[in-house]
């Protein structure tokens, strides 16, 4: 039962880091980020191990900064790179975890009925 809790502790952080990438995939110089998994305590379980930045190269967008000058501050167009977010990496991953997420709750409503009959039985 642990092991579902666990599971569904991780499957958050990977909820999150995975909305986080989406509310930026139109954020110039974003790096997106993954979640990777670690085996939990006793080899049952999975937890997080790491978040690390994504440093796949990004597209080449049209962008630009304000630079101070003599006549006041002026806006210069240059070519920045874009976030490196692939939108559809991001849904199928959000929807694996919508998935794994469900089957962690199923396990711990059916583990918490299971209880329920076996207390009802020796009452």
């Amino acid at each position: 039962m642990m092991e579902n809790v666990q599971a569904l502790q991780a499957i958050s952080v990977s909820q999150q880091v995975a909305a986080n990438n989406v509310a930026n995939v139109n954020t110039n110089e974003f790096r997106s980020s993954r979640v990777e998994y670690e085996t939990g305590p006793d080899d049952r379980g999975v937890r997080v191990s790491d978040i690390y930045e994504n440093t796949a190269p990004a597209p080449l967008v049209q962008g630009g900064e304000y630079v101070e000058t003599e006549e006041g501050l002026r806006y210069e167009e240059a070519l920045v790179e874009g976030s490196n977010t692939d939108l559809a990496a991001e849904m199928v991953q959000m929807i694996e975890n919508e998935q794994a997420f469900a089957a962690n709750v199923a396990a711990l409503h059916t583990n918490f009925d299971m209880t329920g009959v076996l207390i009802d039985m020796m009452v």
